[in-house]
């Protein structure tokens, strides 16, 4: 909450909560209604998926990702 932060890649995997209930929290707080930010998950879950997508994240990237399409996605945001 202290530092300026470009972007977030958030999982939705993740030990106690997962990333759309993370993604709420951010959004709540100051700065998160501006930072953009891509999931970046291995769930492949047509469900799952559609439920984050409603929260309007910068992206969504399906694990494996490449570094090219990791780094395009993050330059196509931050250009």
């Amino acid at each position: 909450e202290t530092k300026n932060t470009d972007l977030i890649l958030l999982d939705y995997e993740m030990p106690g909560e997962n990333g759309k209930v993370v993604l709420e929290k951010i959004r709540k707080m100051p700065f998160g209604a501006n930072t953009p930010v891509v999931f970046l998950s291995g769930v492949r879950d047509a469900n799952i998926i559609q439920q984050n997508v409603l929260l309007k994240p910068s992206g969504y990237l399906l694990k494996p990702v490449s570094k090219v399409q990791l780094l395009g996605k993050i330059k196509e945001i931050l250009s």
